[in-house]
């Protein structure tokens, strides 16, 4: 007898089990996975042209392989958030687990492990390259990482990821969220053009907040500028799409 007729909750890893399959199961989030790991290993490659031997080392193959899960990595997270609304799974969903918030917070889960693995293989993909580096193109081949900057890494991958949750959770919409990761840099970008407010988009720039942490270089400004940016851009989405979900009807 399964869990729902005998009366007994499903375990929440249960839950993040089933929706990791989904993100892995489906078509487009499969094109997405296969677009990050294709950027990841174009950035990681591409210093073996462009940088002199002395710049080969494992981190900056890491930097340039990162551009690969920076750029799509939110979208993982909008695809977990949107997929009960946009493939009309909800019904079944929430009749076999009516805990809205609590599959939710799988979602996230789930999202967040399969950045985790995106961004544990842009290491290896940056490592191997270093290897080819060091072997084919004199590179200096150092294997140095300091720990702010790998905590840092691991630290973008949960705002990123946890952005694309909020913001997918907030519209439940597939198409809406990708615009609005198109139009919001944009209309940053249009306010840094404006003198009066450009001392107001550090404050509002997920991009800029994040580079000093990505290279793990953080001063205490940086650290209440990406307080500011995370509140806005993914506790408030996340919040607000956490709510919502709760009350919509489902059809």
């Amino acid at each position: 007898m399964s869990d729902v007729l005998a009366g007994r909750r499903i375990p929440f890893l249960r839950h993040a089990r089933v929706e990791l399959r989904k993100q892995l199961d489906t078509r487009a989030g499969l094109w997405i996975l296969i677009a990050i790991a294709l950027i990841t290993i174009g950035g990681a490659v591409l210093p073996l042209w462009i940088l002199e031997p002395d710049g080969l080392t494992w981190r900056a193959f890491i930097d340039f392989s990162s551009g690969g899960w920076g750029i799509l990595l939110p979208f993982v997270g909008v695809m977990a958030a949107t997929s009960e609304w946009s493939q009309r799974t909800g019904l079944t969903t929430f009749a076999l687990e009516p805990r809205r918030t609590l599959v939710n917070i799988a979602k996230l889960a789930s999202a967040l492990l399969l950045g985790a693995v995106l961004v544990a293989a842009s290491f290896a993909a940056a490592a191997a390259v270093n290897l080819i580096g060091i072997a084919a193109f004199g590179g200096d081949g150092s294997w140095t990482l300091d720990a702010g900057y790998v905590l840092g890494q691991v630290a973008t991958l949960t705002i990123y990821v946890a952005l694309g949750v909020g913001v997918g959770l907030a519209l439940l919409s597939t198409p809406l969220a990708i615009v609005a990761f198109i139009v919001l840099p944009l209309a940053v970008s249009v306010l840094a053009m404006i003198p009066a407010l450009a001392d107001l988009v550090p404050w509002l720039d997920l991009s800029g907040a994040t580079l000093p942490l990505v290279s793990g270089s953080m001063s205490g400004e940086d650290w209440a500028q990406l307080g500011t940016v995370v509140a806005l851009w993914c506790l408030a989405p996340l919040g607000f799409g956490l709510w919502r979900t709760a009350r919509r009807e489902v059809a």
